[in-house]
């Protein structure tokens, strides 16, 4: 297949329609960041009402939608879409996501309550690589870190509306913090009903002989007559050919080592703040939303409309020193220092925005050919959550045991520094190009 098969999507400019498919795509990432920010916000409540020991918390945590349920769910989706198509997965993610909210809900055990959450984590873990995929696949070229960039804004908003509603229903106590789930299977429901007019990805549906239309506008229609279906010549096995196995290598560890310390903020933020007497807890929450609102600013004013421009290796580099000197500051500087706290939320929240995540988001959607693209999203997805789940199960007792939280900040700056050499050096060079120049797959010629 020659990439002029799909000229006018790549050659195309933005439109209206591509924006709103990106929103409906990027409802994910609220929803996967979002149940998140909730399980954090409501630990300490939950601790309380259940008399939870470390270990239970850790259990939690690990099998929360921040770490292995997510791993299981992006695993088994990631061959599912390659198989059946990106349309298909959204047909059923988010009816699973609605179930396991209700089981949070109504939770009146330890038990509801990590199976809602481990449905729950299937659930974004299934529903968010996909979205990555079907998102690059109708991007134009020259806008595609673009629109990407515009699914880390949900990622990011869905915490801030999480933590402004459990401010305001904080005083309600745990029915606030069910309330507070409640939020998020209304989102899922009205997400779920608007997904329904979204296209199938047309590159999905080339490679597998189908006939589709895209419709952006009704002047760039790209007619796709059925051809051989080039699938079937790619499996599992594929994602470890040579090629392949060489940009595992890569994205892989830089994507684990940012999921750790994301994950860490996203769901102990304020446990960890509460154990270490840093703030209190109504402190902490104002502090995240800080730290989250920052981000967003950094992809809509530095990396949006620089990334597509400039060689993306120096953002990353910049965005992967910020981040490591965020925790750096912590191992000479106590965090129940207000100055010191609010520069660790400062620097990592601009430091993410400018690069990093977004860009690590981008390299594994344009890594892999599509037949395998969902494929390799998922592998990728349920390494990272693995390691992640595993990490959360010990950091409790870890963090309580050494009574602070340097030796946890010292793991962290490590892992940024990893990041900043390996991204910084190493990261591709793919800004503008056509997926299909940058997996000239010979199946596809």
């Amino acid at each position: 297949m020659s990439h002029s098969v799909f000229t006018n999507i790549d050659d195309s400019q933005l439109t209206g329609k591509h924006w709103w498919w990106t929103v409906l795509s990027g409802m994910g990432d609220y929803l996967d960041a979002g149940s998140i920010v909730a399980g954090g916000v409501a630990l300490l409540l939950w601790i309380k009402y259940f008399h939870m020991s470390l270990s239970l918390v850790g259990l939690i945590a690990a099998f929360s939608s921040n770490g292995i349920s997510t791993a299981l769910g992006a695993f088994v989706a990631g061959f599912l879409g390659d198989r059946f198509g990106r349309k298909f997965i959204y047909n059923i993610d988010l009816l699973l996501y609605m179930f396991g909210t209700l089981l949070v809900i109504f939770a009146l055990s330890p038990f509801m309550l990590i199976s809602g959450y481990l449905v729950m984590g299937f659930a974004v873990g299934a529903d968010v690589p996909t979205s990555w995929s079907l998102i690059a696949e109708y991007a134009p070229k020259r806008a595609r870190g673009k629109l990407m960039g515009m699914t880390n804004i949900f990622w990011y908003v869905g915490p801030i509306v999480i933590l402004l509603l459990a401010l305001a229903l904080n005083p309600l106590g745990l029915l606030g913090m069910r309330l507070l789930f409640g939020s998020l299977f209304i989102v899922a429901l009205a997400t779920y009903l608007l997904r329904r007019s979204l296209v199938e990805s047309p590159r999905w549906a080339y490679s597998h002989g189908k006939t589709e239309n895209l419709f952006l506008e009704q002047e760039i229609t790209v007619p796709l007559a059925p051809q051989p279906a080039t699938s079937a010549k790619m499996s599992f096995k594929d994602l470890f050919q040579r090629t392949n196995v060489k940009r595992l290598l890569f994205i892989t560890p830089i994507y684990v080592l940012w999921g750790i310390p994301a994950g860490t903020y996203g769901f102990f933020f304020p446990y960890i703040f509460k154990t270490i007497g840093a703030t209190k807890a109504t402190t902490s929450d104002l502090m995240e939303i800080l730290y989250f609102l920052l981000a967003i600013l950094a992809v809509v004013f530095v990396f949006m409309p620089l990334n597509d421009r400039i060689d993306r290796r120096v953002l990353y580099a910049i965005s992967s020193f910020l981040c490591a000197l965020a925790f750096f500051i912590l191992l000479f500087a106590p965090i129940t220092n207000p100055f010191v706290a609010y520069a660790n939320v400062i620097l990592f929240g601009v430091g993410q925005g400018i690069g990093l995540w977004p860009l690590q988001r981008i390299w594994s959607v344009e890594l892999f050919p599509t037949e395998i693209r969902n494929t390799a999203q998922g592998f990728l997805w349920s390494i990272m959550r693995l390691i992640l789940g595993i990490w959360s199960f010990y950091l409790p007792v870890v963090t309580a045991a050494i009574g602070g939280f340097k030796a946890v900040a010292l793991m962290i700056t490590l892992m940024f520094t990893y990041n900043l050499i390996v991204g910084g050096l190493f990261g591709p060079r793919t800004s503008g190009k056509t997926l299909e120049e940058i997996n000239p797959v010979k199946s596809m010629a």
